[in-house]
């Protein structure tokens, strides 16, 4: 009988397990092949509880698939997939294709390694999509779980061969259908077995058992590596992960239809693409694309549109029959738009070519100039306009000419300042927004979204400056955006008996609104560690506030408008430069028409023995009813009820926004007292313990004095900070203390 030939293989010696690195990437189709608007690593660590795997994975899936799938959020997303469309092809006549930027190479079998820092200096090319994707991979707002998490360059390839890394994709080509897939291959310690000699070799060290003390390398197990996504439930099958009890987010991700293939070409090409000349693009129409040389006929009737003062809408119904006649006429716009001058005819061309379904869509044209801008918002004619997105970098006229013509167009309810994927600069959003502040009717009226204000914070840079001495109120108007600061303090044990720690967020950069705000602050106060998240940036719970749902009408699993991240606490390092101490933003005076909130964590002590493992939270929102309360010159004694004024959520909102529906808030308040008292991460309270409560009006005015006290002790810490680092990462840009 003949013998089976011997094929050499490697035998595993170790457990067998998924990658605990990943890539994130969103792709959407552009010009005939599926490109890159946004990446984000994250790098795991030798824990499994450290790293992203299993469940916590799943859960960053169905997040990130959340908050791309919300129609809040897909006005901004088509917009800058507009401007990838220009970024990619140019003018259609040829594409850009960067060379690949390969992920770092190392194993979870090495000594702790320092991650590449955060990149300050680059701009991100598409910010509104890279912070939802950086959000969505950072933290798990069911379960407030935070993540590590990096941005990338949009050049950055996946390579199957690589021990660590697995790869997470997200196609947003169909906004109304966000798929997803998930790719990560065995890992395993493994030793090579040439011949059948050796596999009869017994093991060594006096082994009992298969692959006991046996050495091996750390490699890839899987020969074969298909070029297919695995959906959740696979993933959790194939490395044999087990289901968490705090979710179901592989049964929401089961209704999620899964990438193809091509989705995934480009950021993890094959060998074969990567030594071979690649097939030309095709840069034909599609959805987002630029299209070649517009009909003749379209072109003509353009040259004598531009012969008129003003132009009668309704004498070009005859050519609308012409097939894609608005996307001829948008092509030969943007071709020609250094010709547009400032006819009113040229903006109601404008509008003609640019307006789907109320909205706008402005931010490919260049050239654009307040005028034609105000004429392509005249509603006198045709359906009325509600939004419009524009790319700043293309606008000929002042940021106040800009906003003047913009207050005019009362329609407008959203509103969409983009900025170039090339642009060195984000002063012009600033330079934006601080004519927009001098109009806080428009800020009232409409929802404005800046792209300097996101790119700012991916840069971990801040992003509204303050005056010299640091301490006013926010730029962003109180009246519109009345949430000035957070006050937190978080009770711990020691041999001492019980201390506080104290920790402050700035919400002004934030540009919340009151129910906004208010759905924020309950998903932040849901998820409130009661002590510094040291595995994980603990900032990243942050994201409560630019991550959550715009109403209290909505669903928390099924919702996430976003909104500006919190630049001013990303910006700032984790740590002072003693090691110790938490560096936190300044703490501002408190002005009569902003809202400070102050929270205090606490542990619950029966018969005043303390129980470590279970925790209480009570609040309130305080402002001055008259005067400015100082930091430097805080008031002798605690303010009285004529002085401060002290509510709940609740009140807070019946104040600045009355048209909330109460029993919403309601219903969200008792949510997060039952998360609460369940103890997620910590022993459940006991029944007689109350988890949310609001401080009496006492509570709060002598809480503030113990807050402003240390708030003073803050700043000689900054102020130290900057004198012995003046130039390096602890450096408070645009800031200045007196």
């Amino acid at each position: 009988m003949t013998e089976t030939p011997f094929t050499p293989y490697w035998r595993p010696v170790g457990p067998l397990a998924g990658p605990n690195s990943w890539v994130f990437f969103v792709v959407a189709r552009i010009a005939s092949r599926h490109r890159p608007v946004a990446v984000v690593s994250s790098v795991g660590d030798f824990e499994p509880v450290e790293s992203l795997q299993g469940y916590p994975l799943i859960a960053c899936c169905r997040r990130i698939v959340t908050i791309f799938a919300d129609s809040a959020n897909h006005a901004a997303i088509r917009a800058e997939l507009a401007l990838a469309a220009s970024y990619y092809v140019g003018d259609g006549s040829c594409e850009y294709c960067p060379e690949p930027v390969e992920l770092p190479e190392f194993n979870r079998m090495q000594p702790p390694r320092i991650p590449h820092p955060w990149d300050r200096t680059r701009f991100c090319e598409f910010p509104f999509i890279a912070a939802y994707l950086l959000q969505g991979v950072s933290f798990d707002a069911q379960v407030g779980r935070t993540a590590p998490a990096l941005l990338e360059p949009l050049a950055t390839v996946y390579r199957d061969s690589s021990i660590e890394w697995g790869m997470v994709i997200i196609d947003i080509t169909e906004l109304d259908v966000v798929r997803y897939g998930i790719v990560g291959f065995t890992v395993s310690m493994a030793k090579f077995i040439p011949s059948l000699a050796a596999e009869r070799t017994p093991f060594s060290m006096g082994a009992t058992g298969t692959g006991v003390f046996e050495r091996g390398d750390l490699r890839v197990m899987d020969e074969l590596r298909p070029r297919r996504a695995m959906s959740a439930a696979e993933y959790m099958a194939k490395f044999d992960y087990e289901a968490s009890a705090y979710g179901n987010a592989a049964e929401r991700l089961a209704q999620v239809p899964l990438v193809d293939s091509a989705a995934m070409d480009l950021v993890w090409p094959s060998d074969a693409e990567d030594n071979t000349q690649k097939p030309p693009a095709d840069l034909s129409v599609s959805t987002g694309d630029l299209r070649p040389v517009p009909d003749q006929m379209v072109m003509q009737l353009i040259q004598e549109t531009m012969r008129l003062d003003d132009l009668d809408i309704s004498k070009f119904d005859k050519f609308r029959v012409i097939p894609n006649f608005q996307v001829l006429l948008g092509h030969s716009l943007i071709q020609h738009s250094e010709r547009l001058g400032n006819m009113r005819s040229a903006g109601r061309l404008i509008r003609l070519a640019f307006t789907d379904d109320k909205h706008l869509s402005l931010e490919r044209l260049r050239n654009l100039s307040a005028e034609l801008l105000s004429a392509a918002l005249d509603n006198s004619e045709i359906d009325t306009v509600t939004s419009v997105s524009l790319c700043i970098d293309n606008v000929r006229s002042t940021p106040a000419q800009l906003t003047e013509v913009l207050m005019q167009a009362d329609t407008l309810r959203d509103i969409y300042f983009l900025q170039s994927p090339t642009r060195q600069s984000d002063a012009l959003s600033v330079h934006l927004f601080q004519e927009l502040a001098a109009r806080p009717q428009l800020l009232s009226r409409a929802n404005v979204m800046l792209a300097g204000a996101y790119s700012a914070a991916l840069r971990k840079r801040f992003w509204l400056p303050t005056n010299l001495r640091g301490d006013a109120a926010q730029l962003a108007p109180l009246a519109v955006f009345p949430a000035q600061q957070i006050l937190v303090r978080h009770q711990q044990f020691s041999r001492r008996g019980a201390e506080f720690s104290y920790d402050y967020i700035h919400l002004g950069d934030g540009l919340h609104k009151p129910e906004h705000f208010a759905t924020g602050f309950l998903l932040w106060l849901s998820t409130l560690m009661p002590w510094p998240d040291q595995i994980f940036d603990s900032r990243a719970q942050l994201f409560s506030f630019s991550s959550s749902p715009a109403s209290f009408a909505s669903d928390l699993l099924s919702t996430a408008q976003i909104s500006p991240i919190l630049a001013e606490n990303f910006a700032l390092p984790i740590l002072m430069p003693d090691g110790n101490t938490v560096c936190s933003p300044r703490v501002r005076d408190l002005v009569p028409g902003g809202w400070t909130v102050v929270v205090s964590q606490e542990m619950c002590q029966p018969n005043g023995i303390s129980c470590s493992e279970s925790y209480y939270i009570r609040y309130a929102l305080i402002r001055p009813c008259h005067k400015r309360i100082m930091v430097d010159h805080p008031p002798p004694t605690a303010p009285g009820p004529e002085d401060l004024e002290v509510v709940g959520l609740k009140e807070f909102l019946s104040i600045t926004a009355p048209n909330v529906d109460h029993v919403a808030i309601d219903r969200g308040l008792a949510r997060v007292a039952k998360k609460l008292a369940s103890g997620m991460y910590w022993e459940p309270l006991p029944s007689n313990v109350e988890p949310l409560s609001i401080l009496t009006q006492a509570e709060a005015a002598g809480m503030l004095l113990e807050f402003l006290e240390n708030a003073r002790e803050l700043k000689k810490g900054l102020r130290r900070a900057m004198k012995e680092n003046p130039e390096g990462e602890y450096t408070l840009p645009m800031l200045r203390l007196s």
